[in-house]
């Protein structure tokens, strides 16, 4: 039975890991969801791994499930994160301002900020990319690979260089159009692959950085988003911040001899020699 009520935030069923973050009057709301969530379910079997347990309309984009009361409830996804990215999604708690805020997207006027730890330090502090990058293609049902080229541009800045540790770096960057992967692909192209991707980044690196930290998760976080937009006659301003990961830290702190989870008893042990034979903690 559908309801005609607005939903309330208390009773979004969110899943383990994710936390409302901020929200508005008008009903859009910021939710953080961890690494390894789905931004929403595939098929019926994704839901206990979705950001929301609850059922998903692709074709309209909207999480649906029925209430205590047997009232079937609505909440509509503005934007998509790959599901090794952690960090902030918006949805709306009605159709309304779910299209308002996806029409901000699609002409670029909502700004997001991620923060990545890549591998290597870039040369210069700040700079944009812009890259002409591969996307398959639909023709007559039929997928073709790689079969349409398309522009991507980003901006980076260096935030932190550590000393002592892994040849790593931590970059804010910032995309100003909206390719899918297309961060974790420039990136890569740049020569600053981020740590933990499965598909563009270094991975015999991914593998020392495992072995040293323990830490799995592909390095990149939506950290910020601002949505200017007008609704109702109103002019607003969205804001939402998640901090940065634990494991973040962890790979950004680690230094040879640490072993994972850091020092034991409180005292760094110096590593045998065949330990960090071959590896590479130097910064280049």
């Amino acid at each position: 039975m559908p309801s005609d009520e607005p939903i309330r935030i208390e009773e979004l069923p969110l899943n383990a890991g994710v936390r409302v973050l901020a929200s508005n009057e008008d009903g859009l709301v910021a939710l953080e969801k961890p690494a390894g969530a789905m931004s929403h379910p595939n098929s019926d079997k994704d839901v206990k791994r979705s950001m929301l347990t609850a059922s998903y309309d692709y074709e309209n984009e909207f999480y649906f499930w029925e209430s205590d009361d047997g009232c079937e409830r609505k909440v509509w996804l503005i934007n998509r994160l790959d599901s090794p990215t952690s960090g902030l999604i918006l949805i709306g708690l009605n159709p309304d301002i779910a299209a308002t805020i996806k029409q901000e997207f699609s002409t670029h006027k909502v700004t997001k900020n991620y923060h990545a730890l890549v591998r290597h330090q870039p040369r210069n502090q700040a700079g944009s990319w812009v890259d002409v990058i591969s996307k398959d293609l639909l023709n007559n049902g039929r997928r073709i690979k790689k079969g349409r080229q398309i522009k991507a541009k980003s901006s980076f800045q260096l935030i932190k260089k550590p000393v002592g540790g892994f040849p790593i770096a931590l970059l804010r960057l910032t995309p100003v159009t909206g390719r899918t992967h297309q961060l974790r692909i420039q990136c890569r192209k740049h020569g600053h692959p981020i740590i933990g991707d499965r598909s563009y980044g270094n991975f015999r690196f991914n593998k020392e950085v495992v072995l040293e930290t323990g830490e799995k998760r592909m390095m990149l976080h939506a950290s910020e988003v601002i949505v200017n937009y007008s609704y109702k006659g109103k002019a607003r301003t969205f804001r939402a911040h998640s901090e940065l990961p634990e494991a973040f830290h962890t790979v950004m702190g680690f230094r040879p001899g640490m072993g994972k989870g850091g020092p034991v008893g409180g005292q760094i042990k110096k590593p045998e020699p065949r330990k960090l034979q071959g590896r590479r903690f130097k910064t280049v």
